[in-house]
């Protein structure tokens, strides 16, 4: 999947983010049960990481070519549906990040470098200690800040 920002005829993109999704089968491991699970395959600029989608198939249902299961495979159509939401999901990241036009890396994608801090003012911050401060009844602390 290649994102490309338009101009005019003629001139170079500004701005391009390439990255690749694909489902593999990953048959080297085989769990306790037989089966083989199924991995999220995210390759940017050389780099890739894999991302376990937390199911897997048996061999003889999965299709090793195209790295999906087989139409006859049980549950064929639920594993399908969990395989296209975390593309999506993986999808709407590229989306966002392509949007607030910020490079990201296949581990950013894969959220362990992601951060839970919101930016706030200075305001914003001093209004939420006020607020909280109201909410526990400290009138002292209230009348410092």
């Amino acid at each position: 999947m290649v994102f490309r920002a338009t101009c005019k005829p003629g001139c170079k993109p500004v701005y391009v983010i390439g990255a690749s999704i694909s489902v593999v089968c990953y048959k080297s491991k085989t769990l306790a049960n037989g089966e083989n699970p199924l991995l999220n395959k995210i390759s940017k600029n050389g780099k890739r990481k894999y991302q376990s989608l937390g199911i897997s198939v048996n061999q003889n249902n999965c299709d090793f070519a195209k790295n999906k299961p087989k139409p006859k495979c049980p549950n064929g159509e639920f594993i399908q549906r969990i395989i296209l939401g975390k593309i999506t999901d993986l999808q709407k990241e590229i989306l966002e990040y392509s949007a607030d036009k910020k490079d990201y890396t296949v581990t950013n994608l894969l959220g362990s470098n992601r951060s839970t801090i919101k930016e706030k003012t200075v305001g914003e911050f001093y209004d939420e200690l006020l607020s909280d401060c109201k909410l526990l009844n400290k009138i002292a602390n209230r009348l410092i800040y």
